[in-house]
Parts: structure tokens; C-alpha cells; sequence
């Protein structure tokens, strides 16, 4: 009995203790935008220190991709050194907070979704209306929508995948192409270059959008004038 009441009151104290880390995580805070380090992710200021936020349910394209800067000079002119809401859900997997965050009663992650600098991050997010909006600024071709084929960020950053999404809208892929039968998967050309790559190339979506050409074999593609990538196996 004696060895009961205490593991109770052990699960009580254990239990008071997830509910009080729970509530100072779950936790608004209002801080200033002290860095923007890019569209999607910035520093603000809480507590005396700067806390890096991730903003929930996005993506952005990445520094090194068309609308990058773009995405991030947005993110910049709307926030940076302005006092800001800042709702968190989570961490990542880099240690940063997950959060939704507010300026001046707007939203960041839904300006940039409607700007059309941002993917509906669906895989981590179940807001419809994100989806909605991206929706809507592809139909206005806006932003990196103004690209028929836009990579991506996630594409970009995970491109070993067993399965590779090659002509993507960003909300859907259209194409879904295994890795261990590269003969019958469609072939990216580069117009630039004339080389081209198949699904097994390390550098398969490497190629801009707006560069690429599609082949419907290696055949087609060498019929075409193009030569295969020295680094594909």
C-alpha cells in the first residue's frame, strides 16, 4: 500500500509537471523581428533573447532558388523590426519553434501563400485554407507561380528519395516516378545544356523549371541532340 500511495503521488508531481511545461510552451509571446533568415524562418526577440521561429504551414523556396529573395525581402518588409505575435504548436527537428506569427493582426504564413512566395506545406500542416490560398495565387500566377513547374523546396532538400516527384504543382505531384526503373520513367532535359538525366542521377530535379524538357526515354532525348550527365551511373 505504502509503495502504491507513493507512485501515485509520483504520477501526480510528474503529471503537474507536464501540464505547467505544456502551458508555458503552448504560450503566446510578443517580441520584435530581429533577423529574417529567410521567407520562412526569422528571430524575434523574447525574454532577452533571440528565439528562431519557423513559420507553420509553409514552405518557402530556398535562398539558392527563383523567388528566394524574393520570399525573404517579403518577409523582411512586412516584419523585420516590428513587434510581432507569436503562437507556437511545436519544435522541429532543428530545435526551432514552430509558430504561427502575427504583425499587425496579419498573418505571415498566409501573406506569403497569397503573395505566392510560399508552398501550403500539407505534409505537416491539415489547414485547408492554406491549400485554398495557394490555390489561389497559382491560379493568378503569382509569384514563383509564374513558373509552369516550380520545384519544390522539399524536393530540393531530399532528392534521394526512393520515389521522386519530378513535375509538381507543389500541392500535388503529378508524376510519381520509381528510381529502380529508369528506362520507362519520363527523362529531364536540360535546354541550356542539351543534358539530360535520368531518375537514378543524383542530380535528376536539379535542373530550373524553366529549362527543363521531358523525354519519354533516354532514346528519345539522344535522338534529340541531348547527352546523358558524366556523374549519372
Amino acid at each position: 500500500m505504502r509503495l502504491t500511495r507513493h507512485y501515485f503521488k509520483f504520477s501526480l508531481v510528474c503529471l503537474a509537471l507536464s501540464l505547467l511545461v505544456c502551458e508555458a510552451f503552448a504560450a503566446d509571446f510578443t517580441g520584435q523581428v530581429v533577423r529574417v533568415i529567410d521567407g520562412d524562418t526569422i528571430d524575434v526577440l523574447h525574454n532577452g533573447q533571440a528565439e528562431r521561429i519557423r513559420l507553420n504551414g509553409i514552405d518557402c523556396p530556398e535562398k539558392g532558388q527563383a523567388f528566394g529573395k524574393n520570399a525573404k525581402q517579403f518577409t523582411s518588409n512586412l516584419a523585420f523590426g516590428k513587434e510581432v505575435t507569436v503562437h507556437p504548436h511545436t519544435y522541429d527537428r532543428h530545435g526551432r519553434i514552430v509558430a504561427d506569427v502575427l504583425v499587425a493582426g496579419r498573418s505571415l504564413s498566409r501573406e506569403l501563400l497569397t503573395a505566392g512566395l510560399a508552398w501550403w506545406y500539407r505534409q505537416y500542416s491539415k489547414d485547408e485554407e492554406l491549400g485554398k490560398l495557394e490555390a489561389e495565387a497559382r491560379a493568378g500566377k503569382r509569384g514563383l507561380w509564374r513558373d509552369t513547374n516550380p520545384t519544390p523546396p522539399w524536393e530540393l532538400r531530399h532528392p534521394k528519395q526512393k520515389e521522386v516527384t519530378t513535375l509538381s504543382t507543389g500541392s500535388a505531384p503529378l508524376l510519381s516516378i520509381p528510381t529502380h526503373d529508369p528506362d520507362s520513367a519520363p527523362i529531364i532535359g536540360n535546354r541550356k545544356t542539351h543534358i539530360y538525366h535520368r531518375p537514378d542521377c543524383p542530380n535528376y530535379t536539379a535542373t530550373a523549371p524553366k529549362n527543363r524538357t521531358i523525354f519519354s526515354s533516354p532514346a528519345e532525348a539522344e535522338s534529340a541532340g541531348y547527352r546523358l550527365a558524366k556523374n549519372c551511373p
